[in-house]
């Protein structure tokens, strides 16, 4: 049976026993699978660790134009009219060199471990007023949306400058962009209301480059606003796409690592208990909660030349998809990898990426990870689960949207 077309069920992909089953079978049975369907242009679905890791490294053989997430051809066609891209508004994560290395040249040394350990202090107190929120309920909450959605989401609207009255609405664009695909977070089915949801970040940060040019502070805000390329204001399309990839994926994916790296707790007791014990692992915790959530599914490349993998040759001008979450769980490079293990080493996790498109964000996320179960672990007496974790539907980036817990504080 072709179990290929199962990639692009929300349903199935929003679940995590579906998604990692499916992953299993194409693992083990169809590495190199050929997707093709009616409303999409066809496409390769690799899923093996090795390869994805090969094609992250070679970024002149594998471009991420012009295609760099799943969509049907006719939202393509969309995007393409309107923006002069089948990507949309093109952000770091859809750029090519050497655009790319400028762009990102912009915040690499304001995304490097010193700068962002200078964070600490901002982050420790946002993540003590979480789990003081999270005591103040009364030993029961949706850690979800009570908790994880709005911790990380704090962090990074503060390092953009965005006021916490804002916040909702930049959850709710974020959710309305990522979650599109699920019947509780999408503004709607037809093809328009993913226009919508991308002028409307547009329209927001627009103003805000604005305030950062006539009012400068210290903030990243005031970089990207600020910015010059090839000694040149940076294009106002490419400023307002940086702004957008940088709200977004920069608490989203932390969110759902934060409640997927919870969750995995209460599924081995004996690494909560272990944690609680040596509050040190934390930040080793915080990579396996990466490794182990892998938020981003997939991200799509066209090959440059003709390229052969497992006896399959995709040809030059094709496209792939690769889904970090399975690369993850291959147990061919990841030594057991579907037990949760706060001490495992994770330099081969593939969750931020690989190369030169590697996150940009992975510091600030570990940290802020880290230091949110340093938090919660130090004051927890015993946490379990009051009912039945509910998923996001969707394709690209996913997690729990909804994770009901009781709990005793010390």
């Amino acid at each position: 049976m072709n179990r290929t077309l199962d990639i692009i069920d929300p349903a199935i992909m929003g679940d995590e026993t579906t998604m990692h089953a499916l992953f299993d079978h194409l693992r083990d049975n169809d590495p190199v699978a050929y997707f093709d369907h009616p409303d999409y242009e066809p496409f390769w679905v690799l899923t093996r660790h090795e390869d994805i890791k090969y094609i992250s490294q070679n970024n002149e053989l594998f471009i991420n134009n012009p295609r760099t997430v799943i969509m049907p051809q006719a939202f393509e066609q969309m995007l393409l009219a309107q923006f002069g891209t089948k990507n949309g508004l093109e952000t770091l994560i859809h750029m090519d060199n050497p655009k790319h290395r400028k762009l990102r040249g912009v915040t690499r040394d304001w995304f490097k471990p010193g700068p962002i350990a200078k964070l600490t202090p901002m982050v420790e107190e946002i993540a003590r007023e979480y789990v003081d929120k999270m005591e103040a309920m009364g030993g029961e909450c949706d850690f979800v949306k009570d908790v994880a959605l709005y911790y990380p989401l704090r962090v990074i609207m503060k390092i953009l400058g965005v006021v916490p009255e804002e916040e909702g609405m930049m959850l709710k664009l974020t959710q309305e962009l990522f979650g599109s695909q699920d019947p509780d977070q999408g503004r709607g089915d037809d093809m328009g209301a993913g226009m919508g949801v991308l002028l409307d970040f547009f329209a927001y940060f627009k103003q805000v480059v604005e305030d950062r040019k006539k009012n400068p502070t210290d903030d990243l805000a005031t970089v990207l606003a600020n910015a010059l390329v090839d000694g040149e204001p940076m294009e106002e399309l490419d400023q307002i796409s940086y702004f957008i990839i940088t709200a977004t994926a920069g608490h989203d994916t932390t969110s759902h690592t934060t409640s997927g790296g919870l969750k995995a707790l209460l599924q081995f007791p004996e690494q909560f208990r272990k944690l609680q014990d040596n509050p040190n692992l934390a930040e080793s915790a915080a990579r396996e909660m990466i490794r182990w959530a892998s938020p981003v599914r997939h991200m799509m490349r066209t090959c440059t030349e003709d390229v052969e993998f497992h006896g399959q040759t995709i040809k030059k001008g094709e496209s792939l998809a690769v889904w970090y979450p399975s690369a993850n769980r291959d147990e061919r490079v990841i030594e057991n990898p579907n037990v949760f293990d706060i001490e495992r080493d994770n330099r081969n996790q593939l969750a931020f990426g690989f190369g030169g498109h590697m996150c940009l964000g992975q510091h600030l996320a570990v940290l802020e990870v880290a230091i949110f179960f340093r938090e919660l672990m130090s004051r927890l007496d015993w946490i379990e689960l009051a009912g039945d974790p509910e998923w996001v539907q969707a394709v690209f980036v996913g997690g729990l949207k909804s994770l009901p817990v009781r709990y005793r504080f010390k």
